[in-house]
């Protein structure tokens, strides 16, 4: 039993890790986030995460986000929910 909920937190604690910041073609880039909260529907906080990780990364140029696309995909039952982001860094607009 030790082994296996061993093994179930090590599924949960990986599942719930980001993809990172992952160059694509022509300066964009993309994030990928699985949900980590129990339940049914969209997490807000899953597709909040995905935003900061991506502010972070362009305020470290000087720049800004902007998204190309989102692809948000609730959890449903025995199904863990996600979050991905294409996006572009650009310069900063007031």
């Amino acid at each position: 039993i030790k082994m296996l909920l061993s093994l179930v937190m090590v599924l949960v604690v990986t599942a719930c890790q980001s993809t990172g910041v992952v160059p694509m073609e022509n300066e964009t880039y993309m994030i990928g986030k699985k949900d980590s909260s129990p339940g049914l529907g969209v997490s807000l906080n899953n597709k909040a995460e995905v935003y900061r990780e991506a502010n972070d990364f362009c305020s470290q140029k000087g720049l800004s986000v902007k998204t190309i696309n989102i692809n948000v995909l609730p959890a449903k039952f025995a199904k863990l929910g996600s979050t991905e982001l294409e996006f572009k860094c650009i310069p900063v607009t007031e």
